[in-house]
């Protein structure tokens, strides 16, 4: 046989059986996984991609929490709490006064954010820790939080009541 022709059929073979395994890589699915991986994999089960070819990354999303401290006549309760970074607190008034949560020190309010009251009140996007207003009785102010830390707080319509929120 003629030596271009071997080399010939060799390049062709070569061509044919990378191909075929080319062909079989694009077209298994990615999120294929086999018994033991799906097994190992944490999952949140409160959401669901929507569309099929979109990534699904609810296997490393863990879903944040929300928590409740209840402000009396007597205080924060519970004065301290711990939460994981990314989940909310929801400050509720059962006082028979106003309640204006608000970060250290009293009263600046410029530990969390970084600007004083002055520069950050109004709060539109909610992200000074600062309630920035005195409410009632029955009313409830969610914060998240973004930032590791311990976070102390006070009401700003009575500056001894206070709290702390440590942030892991």
């Amino acid at each position: 046989m003629n030596k271009n022709i071997v080399i010939s059929l060799v390049i062709v073979a070569v061509l044919a059986v990378g191909g075929y395994f080319l062909y079989q890589g694009i077209n298994r699915p990615a999120s294929v996984l086999n018994d033991n991986q799906a097994q190992n994999q944490p999952v949140n089960q409160e959401s669901t991609p929507t569309d099929e070819n979109q990534p699904n990354d609810t296997q490393t999303v863990m879903a944040s929490k929300t928590y409740e401290v209840i402000y009396t006549d007597s205080g924060y309760s519970p004065s301290t709490i711990t939460i994981k970074e990314g989940d909310t607190v929801i400050f509720k008034n059962q006082s028979n006064g106003g309640i204006w949560t608000a970060s250290a020190m009293h009263p600046t309010h410029v530990i969390y954010s970084g600007t004083s009251l002055q520069q950050h009140c109004p709060d539109l996007s909610n992200t000074a820790f600062d309630q920035c207003k005195n409410e009632g009785p029955g009313t409830s102010w969610p914060f998240t939080f973004s930032k590791k830390g311990t976070w102390g707080y006070h009401n700003h319509a009575s500056a001894g009541k206070f709290g702390k929120v440590i942030v892991e």
